[in-house]
């Protein structure tokens, strides 16, 4: 006899989804936050975190690296030890959607190689703000940074990540990526083109793996995928618009696969503030909310990871023995290493305690 529907998920889940909610309760709440904050040094937050689950993950890189570079290590060791733990209980026929929303961190990792190539950086500068998630490893990470300008889309190419991109596209646009890649390094624009492309692609691997596993639960993570996308083009919009860009070149610069209609981009395009662009934003973003006087670009990017960081909590407490769970943890567990991370950077910029709290999207 064929099981009743939620018995079936319970057998299939149940283990996973109570693991992981063993796993939620050892994220940092805000009231540790705020206590992170509060230490005056990074070598104070460093001690705070080490009496939380982030113990143990400071030893093997404290030799090498110290400051908001050690803890920018730790926390991907922390998000790399979890991944590995989703995926040792996840269900064998789910973990394709676990792995395919494990590309978004790929794309991360293969954005800062770029960014640490066109500082001049080494290898070792750039290690700690990398984690080998998503289709690229640490093999792939330093073949990338020994090759020159031209070399670097064949390892791009090599690696697990970067031959998926390229299987879903045409031959016309492999050339097209390869270009960019070719000269990403010494043209500006470039890379801000590079950067357009890898995001359209790994946001369409994800979208493609999740669609293909289907259920209410899968079908909210996609929406918050949509919104990243439609987030990260309101912002691109919003800032080449301060430095003048005709709009052909902004709409050009924008990554598909989002949500936002041509006409609602037009509006952002003839936005004269951004006291009117808060209310178009407002009309897409559920939860949206900006404070009174707070229409600069930074309060805009920071407003805008809060109402996703909202979504994305709402979509993990909303699923019920579901590989919804497991991959919205995925999602609660990347803003909490974004939170460690800005705290960290703050504190070596002196920012204010005040701004810091501001920053921080609490899950």
């Amino acid at each position: 006899m064929e099981l009743p529907k939620i018995e079936s998920r319970a057998l299939k889940y149940g283990y996973a989804n109570a693991r992981v909610k063993g796993m939620k309760g050892l994220l940092l709440d805000q009231s540790t936050l705020e206590e992170l904050v509060k230490v005056g040094t990074v070598d104070g937050m460093i001690e705070l975190l080490q009496r939380t689950h982030y113990k143990g993950y400071f030893v093997k890189g404290s030799v090498r690296y110290s400051g908001s570079a050690l803890i920018e290590l730790a926390a991907g060791r922390s998000f790399l030890h979890a991944v590995d733990k989703l995926l040792s209980f996840t269900p064998k026929d789910s973990k394709p959607a676990v792995q395919a929303l494990l590309r978004k961190f790929g794309l991360v990792n293969l954005k800062t190689l770029i960014h640490a190539k066109r500082l001049g950086k080494t290898y070792d500068d750039v290690r700690p703000y990398l984690f080998p998630v998503g289709g690229i490893t640490e093999a792939d990470f330093e073949r990338i940074m020994k090759a020159n300008e031209r070399e670097i889309f064949k390892e791009v190419r090599h690696t697990e990540l970067g031959a998926e991109m390229l299987a879903s596209s045409t031959m016309v646009f492999s050339k097209q990526m390869r270009d960019t890649f070719n000269n990403a390094l010494k043209n500006m624009n470039m890379f801000i083109q590079l950067e357009t492309i890898m995001d359209a692609y790994i946001y369409l691997l994800m979208d493609k793996a999740l669609s293909e596993v289907g259920g209410t639960e899968i079908q909210s993570i996609r929406r918050i995928l949509k919104l990243e996308i439609d987030a990260k083009n309101i912002l691109i919009v919003e800032r080449m618009k301060k430095h003048g860009y005709e709009a052909d070149k902004i709409k050009y610069a924008l990554i598909r696969g989002g949500s936002l209609r041509d006409s609602f981009v037009e509006k952002l395009l003839d936005s004269k503030d951004l006291g009117a662009t808060v209310s178009l934003i407002k009309s897409k973003f559920r939860r949206f909310t900006l404070k009174e006087g707070e229409v600069s670009l930074v309060d805009l990017e920071i407003a805008l990871e809060k109402a996703l960081a909202a979504e994305k909590t709402a979509a993990f407490h909303r699923s019920i023995l579901s590989l919804g769970v497991v991959l919205g943890f995925l999602l609660l567990k990347e803003e909490e290493m974004n939170n460690i991370r800005k705290i960290a950077k703050a504190k070596e910029f002196a920012i204010p305690e005040a701004e810091v709290k501001e920053m921080l999207v609490v899950i």
